[in-house]
């Protein structure tokens, strides 16, 4: 018995590690292919336990390897996802805020866009410019164009790029293309809807139509009207993609949004979701308020030169602390003649007039263009049919003799009127939806008709 113990640990000592039981046994869980070869060649146990033990380690490695495998490729998948998010891929879903009455395949995504910060350059790679550099002969253009009771202005940027925030009302899509293109240009390089509202939103489908467009803006809030939801059927159709406004966003050098606020939430309210942007050209400062109230109104604080006043000059989006505050040498409100709701109130004309800003209308003005060179704001008007007082403010001017913004004739001569109106006009325009008469240009001129001021028609 002694001799026969001694001979099995005289032979386990003489062996190799690899032809030891309690190795091969690991090696069978751990190298399980080597494991095998090595069970069948050095051990003595019966076959029927090496085919058991061989199964038993099939069984339970294989699986263990092929989940191994697939999580080595789980992880190169993620390592490349890793690689790709330093790219701004845009994809296009449903809105995740848009309770849509009309099921739409798809809509557009609303892009995130992280606001901008004044930290040290140490902490963010591009420093914000907040005021648009002025070059020699460089010139801020801005048109409030007349589209009614509705809102729409074109900006044309010195550096020679253009700008529209909102479009008016549906039946005003046409007349603002007109209006743009007779201008000259082909493209929008920045679009912005203010808000959901059909007298902003309403005649964006057919700029979008009209129009190469660069980048569109529009706060994260949404509306179930048709035109809200034609909006954003016509970006899909055009593979375009939405970016969210909000506070803190720079939309380029010198145009800052200033609201909504980040986090902010305004409830149903959808004026109050407006997008606020400011434009800064120079020493000189341009503001447009949308429809905002009180509310987010009072989140932010700077001196303006022009302000397009909040919702047509209604009392509900005044404020005379924030006029005092901004006080504005010039005042701009976009209203509809005798429109039905009686704005602008009183109290908002008295208060802008009390902090020394001139105030001109759409709707006895016309269109009125402002321009600034960066250190002086100059205004004129396509149709005045009041008087404009000149701005009491050395750094703002009013020519002798305004040059009305030049309209591209085509040619063809032929205008439209109404049946009991007194302006022509142009195809397309809101005021044609009940009479359409075609007469040309000089018949036009030669019964007295004046050119409407909302569609701008050949002159």
């Amino acid at each position: 018995m002694i001799v026969q113990i001694y001979y099995f640990q005289e032979r386990s000592q003489n062996m190799k590690w690899y032809q030891k039981p309690v190795w091969i046994v690991v090696l069978l869980i751990v190298f399980f292919p080597v494991g095998l070869y090595l069970m069948w060649r050095y051990t003595k146990w019966h076959k029927t336990v090496k085919a058991i033990a061989a199964g038993l380690v099939i069984l339970v490695a294989i699986p263990f390897w092929v989940s191994a495998c697939s999580s080595n490729d789980s992880i190169g998948k993620t390592q490349q996802t890793t690689t790709q998010g330093s790219v701004a891929v845009v994809t296009t879903s449903v809105v995740e805020t848009t309770p849509q009455t009309t099921t739409l395949k798809e809509t557009p995504t609303l892009v995130e866009t992280k606001p901008l910060t004044t930290e040290t350059a140490a902490s963010t790679e591009v420093a914000i410019e907040t005021v648009m550099q002025t070059s020699d002969g460089g010139v801020l253009r801005v048109h409030y164009l007349d589209v009614g009771q509705a809102d729409s202005a074109f900006i044309e940027l010195p550096d020679g790029k253009t700008m529209l925030i909102d479009a008016g009302n549906k039946g005003d899509g046409s007349s603002v293309v007109s209006y743009i293109k007779n201008l000259g240009y082909s493209t929008i390089d920045y679009l912005v809807a203010t808000h959901p509202h059909e007298d902003h939103i309403g005649g964006m489908a057919t700029i979008i139509n009209s129009f190469k467009i660069g980048q569109i803006y529009m706060p994260k809030v949404a509306s179930t009207t048709q035109a809200f939801e034609g909006f954003l059927t016509t970006i899909q159709d055009k593979g375009y993609t939405i970016n969210t406004a909000q506070a803190g966003v720079q939309v380029a050098p010198g145009i800052n949004i200033l609201s909504p606020g980040v986090g902010s939430d305004y409830g149903n309210e959808l004026n109050d979701w407006s997008a606020i942007i400011s434009i800064v050209y120079g020493s000189n400062t341009f503001l447009f308020m949308g429809d905002a109230g009180t509310d987010p109104e009072s989140s932010f604080t700077i001196d303006a030169d022009v302000v397009k006043i909040s919702h047509h000059g209604s009392r509900t989006a005044y404020s005379s602390s924030l006029y005092s505050k901004l006080s504005p040498a010039i005042a701009i409100i976009d209203v509809g003649a005798d429109n039905s709701y009686g704005l602008p109130d009183e109290e908002v004309i008295q208060g802008l007039a009390a902090v020394g800003a001139t105030i001109y209308r759409t709707d006895s003005n016309g269109t009125i263009v402002v321009e600034s060179d960066g250190s002086t704001v100059t205004t004129k008007s396509i149709e005045k049919t009041t008087p404009i007082v000149p701005v009491s403010t050395a750094a703002v001017t009013e020519p002798a003799e305004t040059t009305p913004v030049p309209v591209l004739d085509t040619g063809i001569g032929e205008v439209y009127k109404t049946e009991t109106g007194s302006k022509y006009h142009n195809d397309g325009c809101s005021y044609l939806s009940k009479s359409r008469i075609p007469i040309s240009l000089a018949d036009a001129k030669a019964e007295g008709l004046t050119p409407c001021s909302r569609c701008n028609p050949p002159q």
